[in-house]
């Protein structure tokens, strides 16, 4: 997932004796403004990760620690780059992508997916706890079980896909984007302004 943040030329007089003191180049520029947007992103992601733990919770188990991977990723060097042009930060990690539509996840070799209903199961595939756990598939059901005192216990529930629903709030809002931007541009520009 790639978000981009552009200026467009500037024209008072001012502004472009400043640029044209810079050599043209608008590269250190938009790299202030982009790491004030990955610092904002990151701070964000840090703040969900520690107040979003639905499933987990519901399941009464640790979270996976999901979104605290994404803040480290969104933290790292490499996932800021800038130019002359724009500064980009870049999000490679699963499940981001919700934060600007909606996800259909579908089995990438097996037939069915497997979606965790128990704590035993939360952030294991079962084919790390198949055999220590004695896991089956009941005949003719979509369920994966494992044998236990009153029966069977289900960890899994199998279905063909899932669809997860845009969630926006994964990400700062457009407006905290425009504001973290203006406030790297300002604190660039403003030292090179004063030693005009």
């Amino acid at each position: 997932m790639n978000l981009n943040i552009s200026i467009a030329d500037l024209v008072t007089p001012r502004v472009i004796k400043l640029m044209e003191r810079m050599g043209g180049n608008r590269g250190d520029l938009h790299g202030a403004m982009g790491h004030e947007v990955q610092r904002l992103t990151y701070d964000h992601l840090n703040f969900l990760a520690n107040t979003r733990h639905t499933t987990a919770e519901k399941l009464g188990t640790a979270p996976t620690g999901h979104l605290e991977r994404a803040a480290r990723q969104v933290e790292s060097p490499a996932a800021l780059s800038a130019d002359a042009s724009s500064a980009t930060l870049t999000i490679k990690h699963p499940g981001m992508i919700r934060a600007l539509r909606d996800v259909t996840i579908v089995p990438d070799k097996a037939k069915m997916l497997a979606i965790p209903v128990n704590a035993l199961a939360y952030g294991r595939k079962p084919s790390q706890i198949w055999d220590t756990l004695k896991l089956f598939i009941p005949k003719g059901k979509n369920i994966i079980c494992m044998p236990s005192a009153n029966g069977i216990t289900t960890l899994y529930v199998l279905v063909r896909s899932v669809t997860q629903k845009q969630d926006r709030t994964l990400l700062p809002s457009d407006e905290q984007f425009y504001t973290a931007a203006k406030m790297g541009a300002k604190r660039y520009l403003i030292p090179l302004i004063k030693s005009l």
